[in-house]
């Protein structure tokens, strides 16, 4: 009786879940809004069309992994609680440059509204590993470029200081592997989602948005930009990406401000600026920073890159907690991750980080950042070999 209660009682709440629309913002059919409170390989959502990857990978890390002695500078923007945007980011990335000459910046390009995409990069171009992490792919989900600057700005710090991690230097960690760090994917959307209209500089761009607007007809206004996810011309970055983009299911069919999928693969300034840099640096490993739902995806479809993903999936989830996702459906793609390992093999993962809905309130960034801070270190660490 018991065991038959349990199973009504899991039907009627997974019933309620899908009644409610809540989702995650990167998994199979699931986009936005819900909290996992369960393990490794949670299964929740899976379908008729999710594909499940082999029990023979999902072997459990067992490393050093204590994010031991990672500092959070203070005196920065992305230190505290309060809405950072691209202004904050731009002063902090040249206040760091002026503080630590090691970090690289440069841009990848300007988006339609004139915004720089800055990369930073700690350690080695030339090293023989190299990882990606890059944040802010999605406009409403602004708070994780915090989390990527105070990784760039503890990397930077630790290895000033030659800091030694897990007993290894800092400083010969990041000759064997650079980060790069591309903050913020979608300056435009997050000026739209802080500021509404008035964060957009250009005429033009601002008219693309309205006609956006007018097309959607929302009733609030300030509400709806708010929940803004795409670029300011309504693509849905995330979406943008060479990986089963034909069949990847686009709920809006024109732009908006959330699921339009775009006209063309890599139709975007800002999809295309990241995949180049992909395909410039073949990367050893990339990190997608979205929010929210406190879980972690990896894998997209059978090759050489699982073993080495799922690797990676588990120092994320020993660091953060968060449960691995460990299937896919083929159909709810276009994702940078899945590009990343459909078409180069790049093993890779999508963090989502917080609870409750899209913008997180800024007063979980500590929470987000504690199980976040000893990822690279470890990464880095596990390198080395």
């Amino acid at each position: 009786m018991k065991k038959k209660r349990l199973i009504l009682s899991l039907a009627l709440s997974l019933s309620l879940l899908a009644y409610s629309g809540f989702s995650f913002a990167d998994g199979p059919e699931l986009d936005d809004h819900t909290t996992v409170n369960s393990g490794p390989g949670v299964a929740l959502g899976k379908n008729e069309n999710t594909v499940s990857v082999a029990d023979s990978y999902l072997q459990v890390y067992s490393g050093v992994l204590s994010g031991e002695n990672v500092p959070l500078l203070s005196d920065y923007g992305f230190s505290g609680h309060g809405v950072y945007g691209y202004n904050e980011m731009s002063a902090d990335l040249f206040k760091l440059k002026d503080a630590y000459p090691a970090l690289q910046l440069s841009s990848l390009g300007k988006t339609i509204d004139g915004r720089e995409l800055y990369c930073g990069i700690v350690g080695n171009p030339n090293a023989p590993k190299k990882i990606l992490v890059h944040a802010s792919i999605h406009a409403r989900e602004y708070i994780v470029t915090k989390v990527a600057m105070r990784q760039l700005a503890s990397l930077l710090e630790m290895e000033k200081n030659n800091q030694r991690y897990g007993g290894k230097a800092m400083k010969d960690m990041l000759q064997n592997c650079a980060v790069y760090f591309v903050p913020m994917v979608d300056p435009d959307g997050v000026s739209l989602v802080q500021n509404g209209l008035a964060g957009i500089g250009s005429e033009e761009v601002r008219n693309t948005v309205q006609s956006i607007v007018a097309k959607e007809n929302p009733g609030d206004l300030k509400g709806y930009f708010r929940l803004w996810k795409s670029n300011a011309r309504g693509v849905n970055l995330n979406k943008n990406f060479d990986a089963n983009w034909s069949i990847t299911v686009d709920k809006k069919g024109y732009p908006a401000k959330d699921e339009y999928k775009g006209s063309a693969v890599e139709s975007e300034i800002e999809s295309k600026a990241l995949a180049d840099l992909l395909r410039k640096e073949k990367f050893t490993s990339t990190i997608s920073y979205h929010t929210q739902g406190e879980v972690i995806y990896w894998y997209f479809g059978q090759g050489e890159y699982v073993p080495k993903a799922r690797r990676l999936a588990e120092i994320v989830h020993k660091n953060s907690s968060y449960p691995v996702i460990d299937y896919y459906s083929p159909q709810y793609a276009g994702g940078f991750k899945d590009f990343a390992e459909q078409k180069y093999q790049i093993p890779s993962v999508t963090i989502e980080c917080g609870k409750g809905v899209s913008p997180v309130p800024e007063e979980q960034i500590d929470k987000i950042w504690d199980g976040q801070k000893g990822i690279l270190p470890d990464l880095l660490y596990d390198y080395m070999g």
